[in-house]
């Protein structure tokens, strides 16, 4: 009789189905929870308040939920007890109208599901690097399913976007499933070696006396912004624009397909030959192009196919910068190294642009102009100015080595 061994792989297929499931469940949240708030009743100009209330408190848990992780007795204890209550809140979701107990579940949601991202990303990181495995097909794996997903789910919520909350328990139990079976990534944080030994003294934060690092962060950030923006606003754009929900879908699938060329052959080899920080550089430039083409657009069909460019901005975003981090953090703080820096300095870019947004859209509307256009034309020379600073930083870097 065949028994599987959790610890005894000899290849990464578990990550491979891991990384399906999460993001069929991701694909659903990240398209179509927004568009669900608004029909419950949220007016569009608050979503932003929303979202950066939840940013407010994620500065203050983030970093303590990376800590828990890399103290427990396995970073997969985390992951596992967090599913559960994923599982549970998304069942709540079905049975609760009230709109402000629904905003407070979808509070709860983010606070609880940002950290796990950084949680499962160090578990496959560091079996990967424990089993000479390439990290990055499992990443793949995760944007396959993400494709797909968004292209199904399109067409099974046109007629009913609450049906969202069913999809996403059972991706939700799938991912919960396979996560109980990856390899075991224990607690590799050294506090006290012995009784005669001072406590460690490391420290995450350390890392930002590195040039490159800063630099990296603050191109990060000036994406974040402008990312978290689009994805507040794209799905009721697109509906203002005369789209549907198949057309969202497409449009979140497009982005999933994107991202193949990036992570295979000649453009992963490209990506890793530049290194991350003039792939950062990059992401802003196109960046650049893609809000130019939102903002301009009076068609719904050309707004989801700016979709197409979020490949060459999305990969060294959720490649670069994870495997970067992971590189420069100290040994035992690599969950640390996710929550305190990468997930926290998206966390203050996404505060802003919740904020500021919610405030801006509201301006706009009393203007009697649009708002989603005017969201999008403050985007473009924020990422083309980014771009320049971190293209003058790194050249100063480098003549100075």
């Amino acid at each position: 009789m065949l028994k599987f061994e959790r610890n005894d792989l000899k290849s990464p297929w578990i990550f491979y189905i891991f990384y399906i499931f999460v993001f069929c469940g991701a694909a659903i949240q990240g398209s179509f929870m927004s568009l669900y708030l608004t029909e419950m009743g949220v007016p569009v100009r608050t979503l932003g308040i929303i979202n950066g209330v939840t940013q407010i408190v994620s500065l203050a848990t983030l970093p303590i939920l990376g800590r828990i992780a890399d103290r427990a007795p396995s970073k997969n204890l985390v992951m596992d007890i967090g599913y559960i209550i994923v599982i549970g809140i998304f069942t709540a979701f079905m049975f609760i109208k009230n709109v402000t107990a629904i905003v407070l579940l979808r509070f709860v949601f983010s606070i609880i599901s940002t950290p796990l991202n950084g949680v499962y990303d160090t578990i496959a990181m560091e079996q990967a690097r424990l089993r000479s495995w390439d990290y990055q097909p499992m990443r793949w794996m995760g944007t396959l399913g993400f494709s797909v997903m968004s292209y199904v789910s399109g067409f099974i919520l046109n007629g009913n976007i609450k049906t969202i909350f069913p999809i996403m328990i059972v991706c939700y139990i799938a991912t919960f499933l396979v996560g109980v079976m990856l390899p075991v990534s224990p607690n590799t944080m050294r506090i006290i070696a012995s009784p005669n030994e001072p406590r460690s003294k490391e420290n995450v934060y350390s890392i930002l006396k590195d040039r490159q690092v800063r630099n990296v962060l603050i191109m990060f950030f000036i994406y974040s912004l402008a990312g978290t923006t689009n994805n507040t606003y794209f799905g009721n754009y697109t509906q203002s624009l005369g789209g549907t929900l198949t057309m969202i879908g497409i449009a979140h699938a497009i982005l999933g397909f994107s991202e193949f060329p990036f992570h295979l052959g000649p453009g992963k080899r490209w990506l890793e030959k530049i290194g991350v920080e003039k792939s950062m550089v990059m992401v802003l430039l196109v960046g650049t192009v893609r809000w130019t083409i939102c903002a301009m657009t009076n068609n719904a069909t050309v707004l989801m196919w700016t979709m197409a460019l979020n490949g060459a901005m999305l990969v060294p975003i959720i490649i670069g910068m994870s495997r970067f981090l992971f590189e420069h953090a100290p040994e035992g703080l690599k969950v640390t190294a996710q929550t305190s820096l990468r997930y926290t300095v998206s966390v203050i870019a996404m505060l802003l642009s919740d904020f500021g947004g919610s405030l801006i859209f509201h301006l706009f509307e009393k203007l009697s102009l649009n708002p989603y256009k005017g969201m999008y034309a403050i985007m473009i020379p924020l990422s083309f100015v980014g771009a320049m600073i971190g293209f003058i930083s790194a050249k100063r870097r480098e003549s100075e080595t």
